[in-house]
């Protein structure tokens, strides 16, 4: 199957003209009420086209730019660069919401907003401001791991490399990787022994897809492969992997807060599942013993229910807590202890446990109508189980976390 192109990206961020030039200049409201009533009225549209982008495997050009003109993937850019640099909770509001309309709409959120706070953190304003002057260049895609091999030339970098799981890569604007620093056909040594890791940014039109993306779940975020192969990166649009910021924002002081967008992820799904199971409970009657009536009579689905629904508000309630604690000592210019972070990364992960383990529940409860691919519960098995294989909430955070509680050294810099 052919890769859809992508948009063109430049370093002047170029505008649209004709019928979407108008939506460019609106200017979006970042008040938490406001994001959640642009995300209920996006919700019918999300909705309607979710089988559309299960098939092509990538969210709509019509979905993306309506998206992007609300303001959605800006929601952490800094509010000197027009962006809405939005507290965590509110972050987490919004991304739960949306992942009740559509799951692939609030990773690609999910994704493009945790890969500018990154970029944000890791470039002067004077850079960015040209990349994200349209609401729809701003959009990224990106991978972490460094897989890519960056050599020195005048002015910046030659880049060349393969990334995995580049969600966005089919709709983004600018794409940020990791890549290792070369000289000749040697990585570059650097004083702490280790091979010098650097950052780079691009516009998405230098990158190549690979069409990798056929999974179980979360099919809409065309999560696919992408090559560079021999591309100049001017020097400013390099950093490298500090996890200082000379940002002085809370918001870029601390290199988690993406992560609770995860959490959010998974817990809107659950409650996806548990409305789902509500309704079909209260309309399906028993196949093999009418007598028993509703579904929603019996003592098991009841009980099935009660437990989900238990699963999704304790690790909300735990999740927020924990964000809400960390929050409050970056807001006051504290770094947080090992305790805290541990318990935040806990928090994340649990609640990514607890949605799947909700969703499994809702899932059995529904019988024989959960199976078939136009049920809801059916992509939210599917969904729910690939967004938790994502290396924030896999069961290896689990280890992670219990080593900083048990006053170890984690083995990892960025929990």
């Amino acid at each position: 199957m052919s890769i859809r192109a992508r948009p063109a990206a430049s370093g002047s961020a170029p505008r649209f003209d004709g019928a979407t030039a108008s939506p460019d200049a609106a200017v979006p409201t970042y008040a938490r009420d406001d994001l959640l009533a642009t995300v209920r009225a996006l919700a019918p549209q999300l909705r309607a086209a979710s089988d559309e982008v299960e098939r092509g495997r990538s969210l709509t050009e019509p979905l993306v730019l309506a998206m992007a003109v609300a303001g959605l993937y800006r929601l952490l850019l800094p509010r000197s660069l027009g962006g809405g640099e939005v507290d965590p909770l509110t972050y987490f509001d919004v991304v739960e919401a949306l992942a009740q309309a559509d799951s692939a709409a609030a990773w690609s959120v999910l994704i493009s907003t945790s890969t500018m706070t990154i970029t944000v953190r890791g470039l002067p304003d004077e850079t960015l401001a040209p990349m994200f002057a349209s609401p729809r260049q701003t959009i990224m895609a990106g991978s972490g791991p460094p897989k890519g091999r960056a050599v020195p030339v005048p002015g910046g970098y030659r880049l060349t490399g393969r990334w995995s799981q580049g969600s966005n890569i089919l709709i983004a604007g600018w794409v940020h990787v990791g890549c290792h620093l070369y000289d000749g056909n040697q990585p570059r040594i650097g004083p702490d022994g280790k091979p010098v890791y650097l950052r780079c940014v691009l516009p998405a039109s230098q990158t190549e897809a690979v069409d990798t993306w056929h999974t179980t779940g979360m099919r809409g975020t065309g999560s696919h492969d992408f090559t560079i192969t021999d591309v100049f990166i001017p020097e400013e649009r390099v950093h490298g992997a500090s996890e200082e910021s000379d940002r002085p924002q809370p918001l870029y002081q601390f290199v988690g807060w993406t992560h609770v967008a995860h959490a959010a992820l998974g817990l809107g799904i659950g409650r996806v599942a548990i409305q789902e199971l509500i309704g079909l409970a209260g309309g399906k009657r028993a196949t093999w013993l009418p007598a028993e009536g509703r579904l929603a009579a019996r003592t098991t689905i009841q009980a099935k229910v009660a437990q989900a629904e238990a699963l999704v508000g304790s690790g909300r309630a735990y999740v927020r807590e924990a964000t809400r604690d960390t929050w409050e000592t970056v807001g006051r210019g504290e770094r947080p202890s090992a305790e805290q972070r541990a318990v935040y990364r806990l928090a994340i992960a649990q609640a990514m446990a607890n949605a799947v383990q909700a969703v499994d529940l809702m899932y059995s409860a529904g019988g024989a109508s959960a199976i078939y691919a136009e049920s809801r519960l059916d992509r939210c098995l599917r969904d729910a189980h690939t967004a938790a294989a994502h290396v924030w909430v896999a069961p290896d955070t689990f280890e992670l976390a219990g080593r900083l509680l048990l006053g170890l050294d984690p083995g990892s810099p960025t929990i």
